[in-house]
C-alpha cells in the first residue's frame, strides 16, 4: 500500500435550497473546474474517478454515465457508490483505494446531490420496499405494533427514538441539543460554502423553533441541500510534485452492524444510540493511523450530524471523550472554534445537507483545516491529525477516515 493525500478540493460555488440556474451534470462539472483549478491539474491527468450518489432520490438512472463529459472522464474507468449517508466518504475510501493500491496515480471522487429536482423521502421508501416485502411474507406484523409507526415520520420519525436514548443515557438534556445547533449554525456563518447561517443563532432561539418528533425540534434537523464536491487524491510521488500543502490519509474504515431493517423489529437493535458500526469503525481506523488515544491525538473532529444531537452523540462514540461527557464538553466550551477540541467548524450537516456530498465534505473540511486553508473558519489551534466521521443507512453504517499533516512511514 502507498502513501496517499488530498491535493485538491472542489467545491460549487454554493450550496442552497435550489439551483434552478444549472441542471444537474452542469453543476457536477463547477465542482470538478473547481478542484482540478486547485491544483493546476488538467483533466488527463485523473486517472480513475470514482462517483457517489443516491441515484433515487433524484430519480436519475446512472448518473455517473450522464456526467462522464461533464467531469472530464470520457475513456477512463469510474466506479460508483451508493450508500445513502455514508456515499461521499464511501467514494472517497474508493479514489483512496484506487490510488493505495497501485492502481491510479491519481483519482478524484465525485459527489452531488440535487434535492430540488427529487424527493428523498421518495427515494427512501422506494430503497425499504423490499425490505418490508420480506418482512410481510415473514409474517411480520407492519402495521405499527413492532415500532414500524416511526417510518410515519421519515427520518426524524426513527431519531426520535435514537435523540431520547442518547439523553437518557448521557444524562444530556434538550438544553444541550438546543445548544450545539446553536454553536453550528454560528460556525457556519463563517463558512462560505454553507447552507444554514446564523451568526446570532443562540440555544434560546433554537428552543423557540417547533417540536417535531420530541426530542428533536425543527432547529435541529438539517436541510435539504443542492451541491456538489470533488477531492483529487494523489500518491506521493505525484503529491510532492504537484501540491504545497498536502493531508494525508492516515486511516479509514468502514462497519455496518445489521439489515436496513434497523431498529424497526423486535430483537434487532434494541438501542438505536449504541451505535456499535462507529466503536469499532474508529477503532480500526485509528489502529491504522497508528492513533492510540484520539482524545490526546486527534486535533479536530467533523462529525455527520444531520441531526444535532448526534455531534455530541458520535463524539463519544469515535473516542473523542468518554460516554456523557460531550455535553459537559460543550458547556465549558471545548468544541468551539478556540475550544481544546474543536468541532464542525464547517456548521456541520446540520447546516448544510446535499446527501452525496455530506460525508465527503467531513474529509474535505478536515483536509482544509490540517492544510490552513479553511478561511475564516479556520480553528485557532494547530491541526495535525484529524478525524471524519460518516453514517448513513438506517443508522446502522459508519465510515470513519484520519488526516494528518504527514504522511504515515510505511
Amino acid at each position: 500500500m502507498r502513501n496517499v493525500g488530498i491535493i485538491g478540493i472542489g467545491y460549487t460555488p454554493v450550496f442552497v435550497s435550489k439551483r434552478k440556474d444549472v441542471s444537474i451534470v452542469e453543476m457536477i462539472s463547477e465542482a470538478v473546474d473547481a478542484g482540478l483549478k486547485n491544483t493546476g491539474l488538467a483533466p488527463e491527468d485523473i486517472d480513475a474517478y470514482v462517483f457517489g450518489n443516491m441515484a433515487t432520490f433524484e430519480g436519475v438512472n446512472m448518473p455517473h454515465l450522464w456526467a462522464t463529459e461533464h467531469m472530464h472522464a470520457r475513456g477512463k474507468p469510474i466506479m460508483r457508490f451508493a450508500t445513502g449517508g455514508t456515499i461521499g466518504m464511501a467514494a472517497f475510501h474508493g479514489a483512496y483505494y484506487h490510488v493505495a493500491s497501485g492502481m491510479a496515480d491519481i483519482a478524484m471522487a465525485v459527489t452531488y446531490e440535487k434535492h430540488s429536482e427529487g424527493d428523498a423521502q421518495v427515494g427512501l421508501m422506494g430503497i425499504i420496499t423490499p425490505e418490508l416485502m420480506a418482512m410481510l411474507s415473514a409474517g411480520i406484523d407492519v402495521t405499527g405494533q413492532s415500532g414500524m409507526g416511526a417510518i410515519g415520520g421519515g427520518s426524524a420519525g426513527g431519531i426520535s427514538f435514537q435523540a431520547s436514548s442518547y439523553l437518557h443515557r448521557s444524562g444530556a438534556g434538550i438544553e444541550h441539543i438546543d445548544a450545539i445547533a446553536a454553536m453550528e449554525r454560528r460556525n457556519a456563518a463563517k463558512n462560505p460554502y454553507a447552507h444554514l447561517k446564523d451568526p446570532e443563532a443562540t440555544a434560546e432561539k433554537i428552543a423557540q423553533t417547533p417540536m417535531v418528533s420530541w426530542p428533536i425540534r425543527f432547529g435541529h434537523i438539517c436541510p435539504t441541500t443542492d451541491g456538489a464536491t470533488v477531492c483529487i487524491l494523489a500518491s506521493e510521488e505525484k503529491a510532492a510534485k504537484i501540491a504545497d500543502k498536502v493531508a494525508w490519509v492516515l486511516g479509514v474504515a468502514n462497519c455496518a452492524s445489521d439489515a436496513t431493517t434497523a431498529n424497526l423489529i423486535d430483537s434487532q437493535i434494541t438501542d438505536p444510540a449504541e451505535q456499535l458500526p462507529a466503536i469499532m469503525a474508529s477503532k480500526k481506523a485509528c489502529e491504522r493511523a497508528g492513533i492510540e488515544d484520539p482524545k490526546k491525538e486527534i486535533d479536530y473532529v467533523e462529525i455527520y450530524n444531520g441531526f444535532a444531537h448526534q455531534t455530541l452523540m458520535y463524539l463519544e462514540k469515535v473516542g473523542m471523550c468518554e460516554v456523557g461527557e460531550a455535553h459537559k464538553l460543550l458547556e465549558a466550551g471545548e468544541l468551539e472554534m478556540n475550544g481544546r477540541c474543536p468541532v464542525n467548524a464547517s456548521g456541520g450537516v446540520v447546516s448544510t445537507n446535499s446527501i452525496g456530498t455530506s460525508a465527503l465534505n467531513r474529509v474535505t473540511e478536515c483536509a482544509l483545516q490540517i492544510m490552513g486553508q479553511a478561511g475564516e473558519h479556520q480553528v485557532e489551534k494547530e491541526v495535525h491529525k484529524a478525524m471524519a466521521h460518516g453514517w448513513g443507512g438506517l443508522m446502522q453504517y459508519c465510515t470513519i477516515t484520519i488526516l494528518g499533516d504527514k504522511p504515515k512511514k510505511l
